[in-house]
């Protein structure tokens, strides 16, 4: 039971894209029978010697999976599923999504800082909805090219038919793209970032996303980006959820959010929170249904990093992409980011463009290192890094390790 691929070409044999009826749930690796929360630093640091999940170092604490869909098989009209399906169709939904007009950014403003984020519509045209959609379908082939079966998955928490956009790149991020450079400074989206951090000195971190195929049948754990951006507080006054925004991510529906194809869930005023994130095991049927949407393909939501989210089941027929765009505060600075922008696509830039990547842009005649490799398995990136710095040579390897 695997839709084809989205992208129809009459010379071209279509390529499944999901509901991969042999890859078990939660996939084929082991995993701890406790997961961990969001407050617990060491289990962050490193995973149980037995479990060895590939996800990101912030997104450890994600890997026990989802225990409801044990004895489930990836099927779409498997018992289970069809159970998680009419409960999403009843309950599924933040109910009253405000979608605000890319011209009320001070109303816009309000929504975010009350709830931790806010949805543009019509944030992009038709011409760059089709360009943007393009391109991350050419990057979830590359992806399946890879992973048949969709059973690596990559991102938070390893789970099987979900991936990160960035995470698969061997220069992880997709900023060597055109298509997601030029969403860095939308006319629809840069009003708003300038209410949010109240000034247009806020600056690009990266570019990424996530991708859902048909067939994640699991819900991904929530999690609240603060790890890594902890402020150092001697006197113990100070956490990271009591400062301004540090960090705002904007992601782009390419395809129509809706209660069955694994919309994010956002959990309203959490990004203010002191209190541990709940596994999934213990989180809430509420939380588990405040999901954003329904939400029309072409508009952005825009969040602020802290808040508490999650990935969500995708049981359509459909491939789910949400690319994004991430950007920093003014006075915020992290070590996550490094030049991953060829000189030839941050020239192409507005100067507004320019000035607020200039951190991410490589000089002229400068290689971005793993740019163009995609991958979901680590080793893979890895050997693909180490081939092409022995090929450009020790000055340029030493000038990445160091800048990296």
């Amino acid at each position: 039971m695997s839709p084809l691929s989205d992208r129809s070409d009459p010379g071209v044999t279509p390529t499944p894209r999901g509901w991969f009826e042999a890859v078990p749930p939660n996939g084929f690796q082991a995993r701890p029978v406790v997961q961990a929360d969001n407050t617990n630093a060491a289990g962050l640091a490193a995973a149980a010697p037995d479990i060895v999940i590939e996800t990101t170092p912030e997104h450890r604490n994600l890997v026990a999976g989802d225990p409801e869909c044990t004895g489930w098989t990836r099927r779409s009209d498997d018992p289970g599923v069809e159970k998680r399906r009419a409960h999403l169709r009843d309950h599924n939904g933040i109910p009253d999504l405000e979608l605000v007009a890319p011209d009320r950014p001070e109303r816009a403003a309000e929504l975010f800082h009350r709830d931790g984020f806010v949805v543009l519509r019509d944030a992009l045209d038709a011409t760059l909805l089709a360009e943007l959609k393009a391109a991350t379908d050419a990057v979830v082939d590359d992806i399946l090219a890879a992973d048949h079966d969709g059973s690596i998955g990559g991102g938070a928490g390893g789970l099987p038919h979900r991936y990160s956009f960035g995470a698969t790149s061997g220069s992880r991020h997709r900023l060597h793209d055109p298509a997601w450079c030029g969403l860095i400074d939308l006319d629809t989206t840069r009003p708003t970032l300038i209410e949010i951090f109240g000034a247009d000195t806020y600056i690009v971190g990266g570019g990424g996303g996530d991708v859902a195929l048909p067939g994640a049948i699991e819900y991904q754990g929530l999690q609240a980006e603060r790890v890594w951006t902890e402020p150092h507080d001697p006197v113990g006054r100070l956490t990271t959820p009591q400062l301004p925004v540090p960090v705002v991510t904007i992601n782009f529906a390419v395809v129509d959010l809706t209660w069955e194809n694994g919309p994010t869930r956002q959990i309203p005023g959490s990004q203010r929170w002191l209190d541990p994130v709940p596994s999934l095991a213990d989180e809430p049927d509420w939380m588990k249904l405040s999901t954003v949407c329904p939400v029309p393909a072409g508009a952005a939501i825009v969040r602020d990093n802290r808040a508490w989210h999650g990935g969500t089941p995708n049981l359509s027929q459909h491939v789910r992409s949400l690319p994004n765009i991430e950007y920093y505060a003014p006075w915020f600075r992290s070590e996550g980011v490094h030049r991953c922008m060829p000189y030839e696509r941050w020239a192409e830039l507005s100067d507004h463009g320019k000035r607020i990547s200039r951190y991410v842009m490589c000089s002229p005649g400068e290689t971005v290192v793993g740019a163009g490799f995609t991958h979901p398995r680590e080793a893979a990136r890895t050997a693909f890094i180490e081939a092409q710095l022995r090929e450009l040579g020790p000055p340029a390897a030493a000038d990445w390790f160091l800048r990296r």
